[in-house]
């Protein structure tokens, strides 16, 4: 069973000891179990030129049609890497060319580059320049529109730089390609974390340079605010280490639009955060209660105290009655999450008491192994399977197939907007499809930070919503990519306009406003210093 609903029904049912599931969030923090719709993190969203479904998909994240370099230059290349280059006629090319979703197994890529230092990146940009060869620049592997990859492109791929230091001094150095479990279990075993999401497979750099957001953040601040200073090697070759006194700018840029756009990340180094004991919860309501359960949400799961994280999900059941529950995170007591959830059921209009109630300390780190679909396996176990770097031969996780899209809002919906949202879920289950709505509150850490401190500028909102449908490896997306950008457009009147830049959204027509707001025109600025060529500029919605 795969694991796309954030914590849908994965938060309350690790809490209860019910088995997890084995799939994984791109960048949010989300759990299923047996039994669960598969949801959550998504592929790209609603196709591109007016297409819909895989074809689409492949198209929009393709690109890549230069690239003249000659059988000898890419041999070449190949010896001159510490790393491994991989061409088509390797036998593991098959296994490298893929993503995480199985939406863009069609692409190929000339050359994937298994860098294993700088220099190995700054060898592969000269034969891109030289060549006018298009790059890609690849981390976990979870680019929601498949820009990670493309047809004739070289893709650095930087999972081979995966360490995770000791803690000293209250920060930690993480290599860039470390997999997000991997940096949970290396700083757990120092007492010690920084917030994320619960994707197991994710890269630190992919989910952090785009902002990052998880079950702490309301505690501790998106995964970019703890950011401290990074190392990336830029379009000419040179190796760049920013931070708030050197390069400036750039490192402005990097916490919320430095997928991608600025040079190729190879160190980030992080203000690490307590790991203290918390509390997991989950509960459940009838179908019928389902208005009253978001209106409630909605103003309660954005003021509450810094250490209490939560989001609602509504879930479509093909050929069902839908479903509604709230999943909750406390870094604080057992006693002031359990009095907070009563007041979420029991305040003016609310829903009442809930249909069932789950509540379970839990040591942090186990926490996290639980909402990763993890708990019971090995750190090992807790990966991909296979030989390459990011794998382990005794990985178990699968891949998923799946589409999504994102709104920021700024306000509570009204009684329209709610009773809007749950039309789309009911006509999601009576079209056969397997989607949901995620509602994870804002607010807390996240919001103390001025807008124009970061290029995460979604600073004043109080909840973000992701709309996900998932699909069979082989089957249609056709009705599923339909209804979920219909779901899309029936909620952007109710929403700021802005979208989440982590869940990259191809079918954006403003997407520099959605994900950047007033921050756009100084990230052009940024973009034309550190990369007046555009050699990072091979994907649709490059800065």
């Amino acid at each position: 069973m795969k694991r796309r609903t954030l914590l849908q029904a994965g938060g309350g049912l690790a809490a209860a000891s019910a088995a997890l599931a084995t799939g994984c969030d791109n960048k949010t923090g989300k759990t299923g179990a047996a039994g669960a719709a598969a949801t959550d993190a998504a592929g790209g969203a609603g196709g591109a030129g007016g297409m819909t479904g895989t074809n689409a998909a492949a198209a929009a994240a393709g690109g890549g049609t230069k690239g003249g370099a000659s059988r000898s230059s890419w041999t070449a290349l190949g010896k001159s890497l510490d790393g491994k280059l991989i061409r088509a006629s390797d036998a593991s090319y098959a296994t490298a060319r893929r993503l995480y979703n199985t939406r863009y197994d069609t692409l190929k890529p000339s050359a994937i580059a298994y860098v294993e230092h700088p220099a190995d990146i700054a060898e592969c940009l000269a034969f891109a320049r030289r060549h006018d060869t298009p790059v890609a620049i690849r981390s976990g592997g979870h680019s929601y529109a498949g820009w990670s990859s493309g047809n004739n492109k070289l893709i650095i791929d930087v999972s081979a730089l995966s360490k995770v230091g000791a803690p000293s001094g209250g920060t930690t150095h993480i290599g860039a390609g470390a997999k997000l479990i991997d940096v949970y279990q290396g700083l757990g075993a120092h007492g010690v974390t920084i917030p994320g999401g619960s994707c197991p497979t994710v890269g630190i750099s992919g989910l952090t340079l785009g902002g990052g957001h998880g079950v702490s953040s309301r505690a501790y601040g998106l995964t970019c605010d703890s950011l401290v200073g990074a190392t990336l090697v830029t379009a000419d070759g040179k190796t760049v280490d920013c931070d708030k006194k050197q390069h400036a700018d750039l490192f402005w840029a990097l916490r919320g639009a430095g997928n991608g756009n600025f040079g190729v990340v190879t160190e980030l180094r992080f203000r690490t955060h307590p790991a203290p004991r918390a509390v997991m919860a989950y509960l459940t309501w009838p179908w019928a209660k389902a208005a009253k359960v978001v209106a409630s949400w909605q103003k309660w799961g954005p003021v509450q105290a810094d250490e209490i994280w939560s989001a609602c999900h509504l879930d479509a059941r093909p050929g069902g009655t839908p479903t509604v529950s709230v999943a909750a995170f406390s870094l604080g007591g057992y006693g002031e999450l359990k009095n907070a959830l009563d007041k979420l059921a029991d305040q003016p209009g609310g829903p009442g008491p809930a249909k069932s109630v789950h509540l379970t300390p839990t040591g942090y780190l186990d926490a996290m192994e639980s909402y990763a679909g993890c708990s019971s396996k090995s750190t090992a176990q807790c990966h991909m399977p296979g030989s390459l770097p990011g794998q382990t031969g005794a990985g178990q996780l699968g891949r998923e197939t799946y589409a999504a899209r994102s709104h920021f809002f700024d306000r509570a919906l009204s009684t329209a907007g709610i009773r809007t949202l749950m039309d789309q879920i009911e006509a999601g289950g009576r079209k056969g499809v397997n989607g949901n709505v995620a509602l994870t509150a804002l607010g807390g850490a996240i919001n103390r930070v001025k807008s124009s401190d970061t290029a995460f500028v979604h600073r004043g909102s109080r909840f973000l919503a992701q709309y996900l449908t998932s699909w069979p490896a082989k089957g249609s997306s056709g009705s599923r990519t339909a209804w979920l950008n219909s779901f899309h457009d029936a909620m952007r009147r109710y929403s700021s306009g802005a979208a989440y830049q982590n869940y990259t959204d191809p079918g954006l027509r403003d997407w520099k406003s959605a994900y950047y707001g007033a921050a756009a025109a100084r990230l052009a600025e940024v973009k034309r210093t550190y990369d007046p060529q555009r050699l990072f500029s091979t994907f649709p919605q490059a800065l």
